[in-house]
């Protein structure tokens, strides 16, 4: 039965592999075999270095001889038809194969690393292009600004720049009472309902942005969650609770203000407008943001918490009693 030629030769690599291994054993029995000899037919040389440095020389010269005799005289290798080359080769490159792959990988770490840090220098080249660009023609400005003023007179520059003064006036003042109104609008629309939400132990400020009059009437139990509007308090019950928690309402000469309705809405969006009064008057006559700066609070309101969060106060290291405005120009005292 003739075997298929893949069979013969897988069989015949075998017995060639069978073979150079058995040459192999036989080889290194032969120098087992003269390791042997060699010792017995050679003095033990000692190998701790001796003090006396002529004895010294005459184990380093021993010690040479011995290796001397070890050496071969002629290198062995494998015969023509050994396929011990082949495997030394195969595992010569496999060791190579698997150093280029590792290289490859490191080669890609540094690759993405050199990118990302070149994204982020062209980003910051940008920015100092943009900065570079923005400081050139504020000098264009200023030159020609200055150029302008020297070809005046001294009372025309003045009268020009009282002018620039007024209009700077007005325009800031306007955008104050643009930006009042609309934070009065906030408070009202949005924030006040939420502010009296959690006064009343319902969700902090944000968690919950559909709080209406209905459910501050009714209140909230334990959970944060709102009553059932069957059970309503009654009217002197629900003014004596906002009594307790935001004080009475404030004295007003305005008739058609006097009028209006009191209620847990109104008192928070009142508190908060006051608070936020307050901090604004006071960091104007402290000058800044020095302990002058601090408002004394008469208790820790929703509307105190909300301004801490927001990031927009912050309480005194020592005192959780005092509040002031936080110094946007520096870091946040944690």
């Amino acid at each position: 039965m003739n075997l298929p030629q893949e069979s013969r030769s897988i069989a015949s690599y075998t017995t060639r592999l069978d073979q150079t291994l058995k040459i192999l054993e036989e080889r290194v029995k032969q120098q087992e075999q003269l390791l042997e000899e060699l010792r017995a037919s050679t003095a033990p040389v000692e190998s701790t270095p001796s003090a006396d440095l002529r004895i010294e020389i005459h184990q380093i010269l021993s010690l040479k001889a011995v290796y001397e005799d070890l050496k071969p005289k002629q290198l062995w290798l494998p015969g023509p038809d050994s396929p011990l080359s082949a495997l030394l080769a195969i595992q010569s490159t496999d060791k190579c194969i698997k150093g280029t792959q590792d290289s490859i990988q490191q080669t890609q770490a540094d690759l993405e690393d050199t990118r990302q840090r070149l994204a982020k220098e062209s980003a910051f080249l940008d920015d100092s292009r943009t900065i570079q660009a923005d400081i050139r023609t504020r000098i264009l400005v200023l030159q020609s600004q200055i150029d302008d003023r020297t070809q005046k007179p001294q009372s025309q520059v003045a009268k020009d720049m009282l002018r620039e003064l007024e209009a700077k006036e007005n325009y800031y003042n306007e955008e104050t009472r643009r930006l009042v109104k609309a934070f009065q609008t906030f408070i009202n629309d949005h924030l006040a309902p939420m502010l009296a939400a959690e006064e009343l132990g319902g969700p902090i400020v944000g968690d919950d942005l559909g709080v209406d009059e209905t459910m501050l009437e009714a209140g909230f139990n334990a959970q944060g969650r709102a009553k059932k509007p069957k059970n309503l308090p009654s009217e002197d019950k629900r003014q004596q609770r906002i009594d307790q928690i935001w004080g009475s309402k404030p004295q007003s000469g305005d008739m058609a203000e006097a009028e209006q309705t009191w209620d847990e809405k109104d008192a928070a969006g009142a508190e908060m407008r006051d608070l936020t009064e307050q901090l604004l008057n006071r960091l104007v006559e402290a000058g800044g943001t020095g302990p002058g700066a601090y408002v004394e609070l008469t208790r820790e309101s929703a509307a105190a918490r909300f301004l801490v969060r927001s990031k927009v106060a912050q309480f005194h290291p020592r005192d959780a009693r005092k509040l002031r405005l936080v110094d946007f120009g520096g870091e946040v005292e944690d």
